[in-house]
């Protein structure tokens, strides 16, 4: 398993890994989920937000895309910020430099096996995490269905949300606020049963801000 951070300045060396991980979003969330409106008829679910600005962390087995998610600065336009405004009424968008968007966190139907012991999601999350503090961010928004919420105190996420919840797609949504520090990477890791070293592969890629800044 590698778990693969893909910026616009290492996409080229990720070109058909990019593709298929399209797909593989286009197969969960229209296919599997039913949201008729992310249809596409190329068989590849990617929207407005997935440019230039975005950076996925993708997991990859056997050169198979099996899970992965992608992180936008809250400066550019982004999915809660343009398509989903009314979700944060209450505090309204988070926006700043040190503030991204977090989405379309997947996994493949055949590798959910949980977050214990060194699980999928926990490695893709642990991963993102991982990318935010490199790069000084200090909070994230994401727009989760309610059922999340417990698991998320569980890994010890301090939640903050940002107006009441919504149904959508028979769900019912709501917008938050996560902070972010070194102790919530540390007691993420924790609750997924993963070790205390970094997860990421930064193939083609400079050394993290935090690292250069040092």
């Amino acid at each position: 398993m590698t778990i693969h951070l893909i910026t616009a300045e290492n996409q080229n060396l990720y070109a058909d890994l990019m593709t298929e991980h399209f797909r593989v979003r286009h197969d969960i969330y229209v296919r599997e989920r039913g949201w008729k409106a992310l249809t596409r008829s190329d068989g590849l679910e990617r929207d407005q937000f997935d440019d230039a600005d975005t950076v996925y962390v993708l997991a990859e087995d056997q050169g198979r895309i099996v899970g992965g998610s992608r992180l936008r600065p809250s400066l550019k336009p982004h999915l809660l910020g343009e398509v989903f405004p009314h979700l944060a009424e209450g505090l309204g968008v988070p926006r700043g430099p040190d503030i991204y968007e977090w989405t379309r966190l997947f996994i493949l139907k055949d590798r959910r096996e949980g977050w214990k012991h060194g699980a999928l999601p926990g490695q893709i999350v642990c991963g993102g995490l991982e990318y935010l503090l490199d790069e000084g961010v200090t909070a994230f928004s994401l727009i989760l269905e309610m059922w999340w919420i417990p698991r998320f105190h569980e890994m010890g996420w301090k939640i903050t949300p940002l107006g009441i919840p919504d149904l959508i797609e028979n769900e019912w949504w709501v917008a938050a606020k996560v902070a972010v520090n070194a102790q919530i990477l540390e007691s993420t890791r924790h609750f997924c049963d993963l070790p205390g070293r970094p997860i990421l592969t930064r193939r083609g890629l400079p050394e993290p801000f935090a690292r250069r800044s040092a």
